[in-house]
């Protein structure tokens, strides 16, 4: 059948910030009846007659739809649509309505009809309910309302209802992007599903409303005044209207009777929440699907209706997830894997009749171009297209996707919220999502349904080697993960209360109602400490202790009897420095935080103001019978230091006595040593102390001031968090025993030198920290042209000749391939007047030797000099550059007693490694250790062997909730035999304190190493490193990592050439200062394996 699609009748004005209403919708006709003139066509249908010409002066004279085209039109070219439609000349509907008529052409002729099924279509079961809530809030009013409803079950048709339903006489739409803006413009113009005549919502006299767009600034006052009155509904960006100057501020503020805030979660910023404050509550009300944000933050208002996901899931109204898991570790195929298994599912799904796009999700513009490279080699048939903001074809892409001519598209994040393409059902994740609503969100796009019964379940694909998501995103990326269950379960759990802070949060006197939640609260672990003479405290009085409380402009507090704490917030309002304008002022806020110690009768406060120490707050919290509180300062602050095992010192601070003045210096780095020296004469104080150490096996960073303030630099926590720190530093601080003094002379000075010290050897060498801090694929190395990560590249000290005049030799090797480099000590002489000791880092080999992390690629002699590398010594000492630092007591001789003597009949102690099977070295060192262990109770067995290690052989066992993991170092014996030599434990003590760091790496981390690597490597052989358990087994493992289970270490040294009984003191030193170094450092004790 001949059928021709006429425009919309539209009345619309303006150039950049547009007025439009639809008057009459677009409709089909058919062209089997035609008249055709050299002029015009007139097609008859159902007894109208529509003429369409390209003269506007002829024209059928009997035709009541007059449409004028670019040319003149016959009916081929219609039929080939070759001909433009440019506007309509005259039409039945045709007329110019006023804001006010279309209001009252809306009175009773809304039909609140229920979706039954998709032949009696209606309003969905969420939105009626979500209406109802809305409507029932413009009559009580109480609180800013908000609507949760999850994306894809109809959060703009709810907005339409309620304009209508309400009656709304002007309202204003926000939104939080400007295709979001232009997306809902279409909505509001033509009233979605409300006019549809299949529904029968509204009545077919209701007229589609006047709809304003404000696409950018307005000149004037009047110029935006004259805009809103001739609209029923404006909509625009949250961005323009904060950037509005006051005035026409306050227009927006008078002219709207409501407000609607779409994806509501985006408006926690300071001014935009300003400016809706104006606004009486009755009129704001703001819908989202997430009403929680990445950043803690939470939206104002109450919830009136939620739609839980979970419920939405149950109801039908998303489809099933099929979660497609890959899992590929090699950086340069991981991107072609993911590919390959979208477009295998997506020609599935095709083949079966699903009309389904294809979204590869990808970060970044860069990897959004590489990736679509990929995807029009594989499937070049799908035509893909790649879809970014700035692309120079992006309006021709975007216009692709809408007319569904291609299959597969590849965009930078995604399309925009509010973009509206049901067929896009399968979704790549080249880059992963990492927080929990823009995932959701994500999500729905893909999970909503549609009433095309072409359209099927979705699917997602993503690469579950080295996934780093929020923790509460862990399940999701697992391989049996159920995404239905867990995305339900995780959305649902964040709209709720947080579970984490429910203890605490019962026990405050206000809870959940108090202006500023305590959630919201996360002090830094900072403190002054009063010691009472009172076993009471009266949290109620603090406020008398806060000057000029009652010229405050704000204040909120909350007590919690229960854990004895008070948590406060103020504010006061201000002048804004350099600017002298009478109504241009800032709020300074301000938080305090009081801990009631009752054990210790100590007072903790914590403050935002650190420039003083409370206390009348003191005073009036815990003093008694005239006896004030103590403030706990000078040398007993420093207490705070006790049990920090190799504290080495970062900053310290001095007041130095030059007569009648005092001055003030903070000495750094290689000032430190000065700075401790100097305090201990007679014209010199510590003002304050900071430094970096291990307690309980556990970094830790403390600094404390000598007027009376201690602090960690392990970051900011909850309530919580701050209570537990309280409560372990009390303990210290009442601590009589422990002497400030004598603490701080056993702290680690680091001291600056030139020339490598003579008094020990160098046996060990270690990456600097900030290569331990990232996951292992995060460094690229290029040794020589052969490529390699952090898990399969090793730093090694030089086996022969270590040291030559003032330079220690090392090298970086990835098993193919190894550079050397040698780092040297100098006098720096550049500026004669400041002479100072120097290093070099100089490559010694031949070639090409680079690093490349994040976006950047630099020469690997320049990275190694600014991430130095440190070198340890036999007695203890280790050197970083020109820093030096000495143990000030030289550890104690390894207990013989502990060491563990094994029979090596029948190995051949000169052999190290088993090789790769079939092929293995059944006489070796490892094997024989191997073939002992998968005797044991172990789950996995592994062999680590080779550049990149964290062990020549890994046990890993779960028992009792947790993870227990030995690392075995081995090393041959030199000569094959039995000897004393000291220089059999220097690699191999070196390795041992090397694999401490894996302490502090996060176990998840340390489980996808061993997948990365499960392939052992040599030459054209190749076989499973898994001796014990397989696969599987790691990736079980790999879930309760992910699940932060406790991970417990041992580590063990295995020398076969060395007598347990023959032990020499020389090698005992060595192994003490190895044990003295992993429990300091890792609370781990030192196994040694020998022979008997």
């Amino acid at each position: 059948m001949d059928e021709y699609k006429l425009m919309e009748l539209n009345r619309r004005e303006g150039a950049k910030n547009i007025i439009c209403q639809l008057l009459a919708p677009s409709q089909i006709i058919s062209l089997s009846k035609v008249e055709e003139t050299r002029s015009y066509v007139v097609a008859i249908d159902g007894g109208e007659r529509y003429c369409l010409t390209g003269n506007p002066n002829i024209v059928d004279p009997l035709a009541q739809y007059i449409i004028l085209t670019d040319h003149t039109p016959t009916k081929q070219k219609l039929l080939d649509e070759t001909v433009k439609q440019k506007k309509w000349l005259r039409h039945p509907l045709m007329a110019e309505h006023t804001p006010e008529n279309v209001l009252a052409s809306w009175t009773n002729q809304f039909v609140y009809k229920e979706e039954v099924d998709e032949a009696h279509p209606g309003l969905r079961r969420p939105q009626l309910g979500a209406l109802h809530a809305v409507l029932g809030h413009f009559l009580s009013p109480k609180d800013v309302a908000t609507v949760v409803l999850p994306t894809g079950t109809g959060k703009t048709e709810t907005m339409l209802s309620a304009l209508v339903a309400g009656k709304c006489r002007r309202l204003l739409v926000t939104v939080p992007s400007s295709a979001l803006r232009n997306q809902l413009y279409g909505k509001f113009k033509n009233l979605g599903v409300l006019k549809n005549p299949q529904f029968r919502i509204l009545g077919e006299s209701a007229l589609y409303p006047i709809v304003g767009v404000v696409n950018t600034a307005f000149q004037s006052v009047e110029e935006l005044t004259i805009f809103v009155e001739k609209c029923n509904v404006v909509i625009t960006t949250m961005q323009i209207i904060d950037s509005a100057p006051q005035e026409q501020q306050n227009v927006y503020v008078s002219a709207f009777t409501n407000v609607f805030v779409d994806e509501a979660h985006h408006i926690v910023a300071a001014s935009w929440r300003k400016f809706a404050d104006r606004f009486p509550k009755d009129r704001l009300v703001q819908f989202t699907a997430t009403p929680f944000r990445n950043d803690g933050q939470r939206l104002d208002g109450k919830i009136i209706f939620n739609y839980p996901l979970k419920q939405a899931q149950n109801d039908g109204y998303y489809r099933t997830i099929e979660f497609l898991p890959i899992r590929e570790y090699d950086d340069d195929r991981v991107d072609q894997a993911i590919a390959a298994k979208a477009i295998e599912k997506l020609r599935e799904d095709l083949t079966a009749g699903y009309h389904h796009v294809l979204m590869a999700r990808c970060e970044s513009k860069k990897r959004a171009m590489e990736v679509f490279e990929i995807y029009q080699e594989l499937c070049p048939d799908l035509n893909p297209v790649v879809l970014y903001s700035g692309h120079p074809q992006y309006k021709e892409n975007y216009k692709t996707v809408l007319h569904r001519k291609t299959r597969v598209i590849v965009c930078v994040n995604m399309l925009g919220e509010g973009f509206d393409l049901p067929e896009l059902k399968i979704a790549a994740f080249h880059d992963i999502r990492k927080s929990l609503p823009v995932t959701l969100q994500f999500a729905g796009r893909f999970t909503r349904t549609s009433r095309d019964a072409n359209l099927g379940n979705a699917s997602f694909v993503a690469n579950l080697a080295d996934v780093t998501v929020q923790q509460e995103l862990d399940n999701l990326y697992e391989e049996d993960a159920d995404w239905n269950i867990l995305l339900a379960n995780a959305n649902d759990n964040r709209v709720n209360n947080q579970e984490e802070y429910r203890q605490l949060l019962d026990g405050f006197r206000n809870g959940i109602s108090s202006k500023i939640p305590v959630s919201s609260i996360y002090p830094k672990l900072s403190a002054v400490v009063y010691k009472s003479y009172s076993n009471t405290w009266h949290p109620d009085d603090f406020l008398k202790g806060i000057r000029g409380f009652n010229d405050l402009d704000f204040i909120s507090y909350d007590i919690n009897d229960r854990e004895k704490l008070v948590v406060a917030v103020f504010a006061k309002e201000q002048n804004i420095e350099g600017i002298h304008v009478k109504d241009v002022k800032t709020l300074a806020w301000s938080h305090l935080v009081l801990f009631w110690d009752s054990n210790n009768n100590l007072l903790f406060i914590n403050s935002s103001d650190n420039g003083s120490v409370y206390k009348d707050v003191a005073n009036h919290v815990i003093g008694e019978n005239g006896r004030d509180p103590v403030l706990i300062n000078g040398i007993n602050v420093f207490r705070t230091f006790y049990n920090v095992k190799r504290t080495k010192l970062r900053n310290v601070g001095l007041k130095v006595y030059l007569g009648k003045d005092v001055r003030f210096r903070m000495h750094a780095g290689r000032d430190v040593e000065k700075a401790l020296s100097d305090a201990e004469l007679r014209n010199s104080e510590k003002a304050f102390v900071v430094g970096d150490g291990f307690e309980d096996g556990d970094k830790t960073s403390i600094g404390a001031s000598f007027k009376g303030r201690i602090w960690s630099l392990n970051g900011a926590g909850d309530i919580l968090t701050f209570k537990n720190w309280c409560l372990e530093q009390g303990d210290k601080l009442i601590n009589e025993a422990i002497n400030g003094n004598q603490i701080l002379t056993e702290t680690l000075i680091p001291k600056t030198v030139y020339q490598i010290p003579q008094k020990a050897v160098p046996f060990a060498i270690d990456w600097d920290a900030f290569l331990w801090t990232e996951a292992e694929n995060h460094f690229t190395f290029n040794l020589l042209g052969a490529e390699s990560h952090l898990f399969n590249t090793e730093i090694e000290l030089r086996k022969d000749n270590i040291v030559q005049g003032n330079a220690v030799f090392f090298a970086v090797t990835n098993g193919t391939k190894k550079v050397e480099f040698k780092l040297e000590l100098y006098k720096n002489r550049q500026n004669p007047e400041n002479v100072y000791p120097d290093y070099r880092v100089v490559k010694v080999t031949d070639g090409d030797a680079t690093i490349k992390y994040g976006r950047e690629e630099v020469d690997l002699s320049t990275f190694l000099y600014n991430n130095a590398p440190t070198i340890f010594f036999t007695d203890g000492s280790s050197l970083c550059g020109t820093e030096y630092i000495e143990l000030k007591t030289p550890p104690a001789l390894y207990d013989r007693k502990r060491i563990i003597g094994w029979n090596w009949q029948g190995v051949n102690l000169a052999v190290e490694s088993q090789g790769v099977a079939p092929n293995l070295k059944t006489d070796s060192i490892q094997y024989y250790v191997v073939q002992r262990l998968i005797n044991g109770d172990y789950d996995v067995v592994y062999d680590d062997d080779n550049a990149g290690e964290i062990a020549d052989i890994i046990t890993i066992k779960h028992k009792n909730n947790e993870i227990h993991v030995e690392l075995y170092h081995l090393k041959f014996a030199q000569g094959g035999e039995v000897t004393g030599r000291i220089s059999n434990f220097y690699e191999v003590c070196g390795q041992a304190q090397k694999s401490s760091n894996w302490k502090y790496k996060d176990p998840e981390e340390m489980m996808n190493h061993l997948l990365r690597r499960e392939i052992k490597r040599e030459g054209v052989e190749e076989c499973s490193r898994i001796q014990k358990g397989d696969h599987n087994t790691l990736v079980k493992l790999l879930k309760l990592a992910k699940k932060k289970m406790p991970v417990m270490y041992s580590i063990y040294i295995v020398q076969p050439g060395a007598s347990k009984v023959g032990m020499s003191n020389e090698i005992l030193t060595l192994l003490g200062v190895t044990d003295s170094f992993l429990k300091d450092r890792t609370g781990i004790d030192l196994q040694v394996i020998t022979n008997e």
